[in-house]
């Protein structure tokens, strides 16, 4: 079953538009899924959908609750390049099923994004992160982009002890460079609460675009 499995993947991801009518990307997906829930056999039958979820987000540092449509195709420029990352990463994921648990896969994507290098952006989203739990205006200010509500970020603060219990939370994640480059000054990471999140070189400092986070705390201001 798996050589048929192999078979379709590699056919629909590269042909998508002999399969679905629109030829998106995520209506690949869609077929995909039909096909998996619909062969308990192949691998991604039974309990190999929720392990390949786990590998891809796994794969791009998105937390768990995440989609693999949504994880892949954050970080995909266009259709053609989602499919052809969809493609190696079943390929990939079918073929390490004949071998290995499942466990065992997600644990290695797991281990071999918390190894790689973060970036300056990277290490500028940690900042404010920490920043923000403390509710610090200068500290907090000089790392992100202008906004009109930005004060909100500095109108209150956690406890100390909740604001290190948070900030070891945070910590144990890994902050992910999902798209764009320090080259080109602009780039979008994603984090374990606000999902992607963009930074531009703003002169010579990297900067936070801090909308997501305003906007999720001025929900629960009103709560």
């Amino acid at each position: 079953m798996n050589e048929t499995f192999d078979e379709l993947i590699e056919s629909i991801c590269r042909r998508r538009g002999m399969y679905v009518c629109g030829g998106s990307f995520f209506e690949v997906c869609a077929y995909i899924a039909g096909y998996a829930h619909a062969s308990p056999d192949c691998p991604l039958g039974g309990d190999g959908w929720t392990a390949f979820n786990e590998f891809v987000c796994a794969t791009f540092g998105f937390p768990g609750n995440y989609t693999w449509p949504y994880a892949i195709k954050q970080c995909c420029s266009d259709d053609d390049r989602a499919s052809e990352r969809l493609r190696e990463l079943l390929t990939e994921f079918a073929q390490r099923t004949k071998t290995e648990p499942h466990k065992e896969i997600v644990e290695g994507a797991l281990s071999r994004t918390r190894d790689q290098e973060e970036g300056e952006p990277e290490k500028t989203w940690r900042k404010f992160s920490r920043a923000v739990l403390g509710g610090k205006r200068m500290e907090i200010e000089p790392l992100i982009q202008e906004h009109p509500d930005a004060d909100v970020l500095w109108a209150g603060a956690y406890p100390d002890d909740v604001a290190t219990m948070l900030d070891s939370i945070a910590e144990s994640y890994p902050a992910t460079r999902i798209s764009g480059s320090e080259a080109e000054g602009s780039v979008t990471v994603i984090t374990p609460d606000f999902g992607p999140v963009g930074l531009k070189l703003i002169g010579k400092r990297w900067r936070v675009d801090a909308t997501k986070v305003i906007e999720s705390w001025k929900a629960n201001r009103k709560l």
